[in-house]
């Protein structure tokens, strides 16, 4: 039994890199048996993390055809936005309120790292793509949950984050190509982060309340946009 939960988790653990790694295309549908074939396991457990994946909104399955990834919609951006906006708020105001000790303010510094990578990467065309960039600033808000170390609650909202991927409506094969709308979209989120930490590090929760609600509000716009002109 226990082989089997390794093998699952690593059939689980694969397809969700691909996927944030931008390796699987919009509109494409994928083989499960070529899958398992790909990653050496048997069938049953790529099948469970499919139904894993599925259920989290991360592909859709097609039955008797395999899988494709899933394209949000106006109902799952809606849902993710609330739930993320629930998440951070209460999140960063704990983070805020037990700041500067050592357990906050470690937490502070790794969104900080974060940070500083996205800068290098918008700063550097070579290692630039949408992919990398989506995984630090997952890293910068998923900093905030660690710091309450619920692991059902940070899985949860690393799909709630996935919906606000910026290649769910560019759906560009190219997804190393600057998009000069979502280039902009990144600098604003630069500036929208560093607003986040200067209002942690405050202690005030109005402010902190206020520089996550802007940060998560924009993202929704910015998504909600591109919807509309890629229907």
């Amino acid at each position: 039994m226990s082989e089997y939960k390794a093998l699952n988790n690593i059939a689980y653990d694969h397809l969700r890199d691909m996927i944030y790694n931008c390796e699987l295309e919009f509109g494409k549908v994928y083989s499960e048996t070529k899958l398992a074939a790909q990653i050496s396991v048997s069938r049953t457990p790529v099948r469970d993390a499919l139904n894993k994946l599925a259920h989290e909104r991360y592909i859709d399955i097609l039955p008797n055809k395999g899988f494709m990834l899933h394209t949000p919609s106006r109902a799952d951006i809606n849902e993710a936005y609330h739930v993320r906006r629930m998440i951070e708020d209460y999140c960063a105001g704990i983070v805020s309120a037990d700041y500067p000790d050592r357990h906050a303010a470690d937490t502070i510094g790794r969104m900080e790292e974060a940070l500083q990578q996205q800068h290098r990467l918008l700063e550097n065309d070579e290692a630039y793509s949408i992919g990398r960039f989506w995984l630090d600033d997952l890293a910068f808000h998923k900093a905030l949950l660690e710091h309450l170390n619920i692991q059902s609650l940070i899985q949860q909202y690393e799909s709630v984050m996935y919906i606000f991927m910026p290649h769910h409506l560019i759906r560009n094969p190219n997804i190393r190509e600057k998009d000069f709308r979502v280039f902009e979209r990144h600098r604003s989120t630069l500036a929208e982060h560093t607003d986040i930490i200067r209002a942690l590090k405050s202690k005030d929760s109005n402010e902190v309340r206020t520089a996550v609600s802007v940060h998560i509000d924009s993202g929704l716009k910015a998504l909600l946009q591109r919807l509309e002109q890629n229907p």
